[in-house]
C-alpha cells in the first residue's frame, strides 16, 4: 500500500489541536501547556506544530498571562488538506489514493 497518504504524528497532533481549539468557547485562548497536558504529548513538540499552523494563518497566538491560541478563521473554512500542507508540506497527488 505504498500509494496511501502518509500522515505524520505532527499532522495528527495538528488536527487534534485544531479540533480542541475549535470546540473551546469562542475567543478563549487555549494555552499550549493545556493542550499538551490534555493529549499527553511534549509541550515543545506541540508548540512547534501550533506555530506552523499560526504561520499559515489558521491560528492566532497571544503571549503572556491569559494568552494562548485561537482560531484565526472560522473552523468550517479550515480543511484537513490545509492542516496537512501546513505541517507536512504540499501534497504530492501521486502518493494518495484519494
Amino acid at each position: 500500500m505504498s500509494g496511501l497518504l502518509r500522515m505524520s504524528d505532527a499532522f495528527a497532533l495538528g488536527v487534534h489541536a485544531m479540533a480542541f481549539i475549535a470546540a473551546s468557547p469562542a475567543g478563549r485562548p487555549v494555552a499550549a501547556g493545556e493542550l499538551a497536558s490534555f493529549f499527553g504529548v511534549s509541550e515543545a513538540h506541540l508548540a512547534k506544530v501550533l506555530q506552523r499552523l499560526a504561520r499559515m494563518g489558521m491560528l492566532d497566538s497571544r503571549r503572556g498571562a491569559g494568552g494562548g491560541f485561537t482560531l484565526a478563521r472560522p473552523a468550517e473554512e479550515v480543511s484537513f488538506l490545509d492542516i496537512y500542507e501546513a505541517i507536512d508540506g504540499p501534497l504530492d497527488p501521486s502518493t494518495c489514493l484519494l
